[in-house]
């Protein structure tokens, strides 16, 4: 997959959660889920789509991509990023969405926006692989391919989204 050296974490340390200590959950408590309650889904019901049908896709029909066409990238071809060269960061180094790394500094998936609530997952082979549904502007939650909540995403700045499992530990960040 290419990706910009301006957004890449190996080359560029501002953006590298590992060494912007800004960035780190570890040192920046207001990141930190575990410290932070109002970032805490299990904690902080707004956030938990268990509790919260409006942000849960297997209740809410426009969150969910099996019922709206519109946020099914298998049918909505401008989703698609095997279809839609612009999307796809194997063809356009620089894509709108966002590239998804694991702590090893490894990418691991990016995203394209399908509207203003849903953004798609797709893996570095570009294979469609989960769904994000903002639940307020400084926190997403992700759910799998058969809408199963697996991982929410904190904001920290800028493009950098920090990710965790339900647990909250913490998994990877965003460029």
């Amino acid at each position: 997959m290419r990706v910009p050296s301006s957004r890449n974490p190996r080359v560029a340390s501002s953006i590298n959660p590992l060494v912007a200590l800004s960035l780190n959950p570890r040192v920046a408590s207001s990141l930190n889920p575990n410290v932070a309650s109002s970032r805490n889904p299990l904690i902080s019901s707004s956030l938990n789509p268990r509790v919260s049908a409006s942000i849960n896709p297997k209740v809410a029909a426009s969150l969910n991509y099996k019922i709206a066409s519109s946020i099914n990238p298998r049918v909505a071809s401008s989703l698609n990023p095997r279809i839609a060269s612009s999307l796809n960061p194997n063809v356009v180094a620089n894509i709108g969405g966002l590239y998804v790394w694991s702590l090893d500094l490894e990418v691991m998936a990016f995203t394209v926006e399908a509207n203003a609530v849903v953004r798609l997952i797709f893996d570095t082979n570009v294979d469609f692989s989960g769904v994000l549904i903002t639940v307020r502007e400084d926190f997403l939650n992700e759910f799998d391919l058969n809408n199963e909540w697996v991982a929410y995403w904190i904001h920290a700045r800028d493009q950098s989204w920090l990710r965790f499992t339900l647990k909250g530990r913490w998994i990877g960040f965003t460029t």
